[in-house]
């Protein structure tokens, strides 16, 4: 039999080791970015009006713990104006990996969500009124204003890239995900 105060201490220790569990999968807000070597410009004139997007191609070099450790890498990725037209701060645009972290596939961008198949939106359970970004191999659905998983198979949301800086003629891309540098 064991003690009351024993009994609570290991329930207290056991719901944070949970609550910590579901905060790591959803990918919250505690991701670490780093700086990428040379920041991405995208045209601020491709990117006028809400869910504008436009493909990019970043270096960047894997982390020193990672597999393959100090190697330069590109990453396919896609940036896209979340804000009203005329509101170019930062924080209206998101950049993404074009990875699934499923297991790897191209996604694709889908600017018109009654274009999705009828199986997609029955597997996210509830219309889809935005964009989304989809995987074609396995049909993980993400959100297209944050990269977080609607749905599929994948085991988190799509890697991100940060938005540093936008000018009166571009949009800077000049941080990634730490966590993709580790798995690439």
């Amino acid at each position: 039999m064991i003690g009351r105060r024993t009994f609570l201490g290991q329930t207290l220790v056991i719901g944070a080791l949970g609550l910590a569990r579901r905060l790591w999968a959803q990918g919250a807000a505690f991701l670490r970015f780093r700086p990428l070597p040379a920041p991405v410009a995208v045209p601020l004139a491709d990117m006028l009006a809400q869910w504008r997007s436009r493909q990019f191609v970043a270096d960047a070099v894997t982390l020193d713990t990672a597999a393959t450790p100090n190697q330069p890498i590109r990453i396919t990725g896609m940036v896209v104006r979340t804000g009203a037209a005329g509101d170019n701060t930062p924080d209206r645009f998101q950049a993404v990996c074009l990875r699934c972290p499923h297991e790897g596939c191209e996604i694709e961008f889908v600017s018109d969500p009654a274009r999705l198949p009828p199986e997609v939106v029955t597997e996210i359970g509830h219309p889809v009124t935005e964009p989304v970004y989809v995987c074609p191999c396995h049909n993980s659905t993400f959100t297209a204003e944050t990269g977080e998983r609607l749905a599929g198979p994948a085991p988190r949301g799509l890697y991100r890239f940060r938005v540093t800086k936008v000018s009166e003629t571009a949009v800077e891309i000049g941080e990634v995900e730490e966590d993709l540098l580790l798995f690439v």
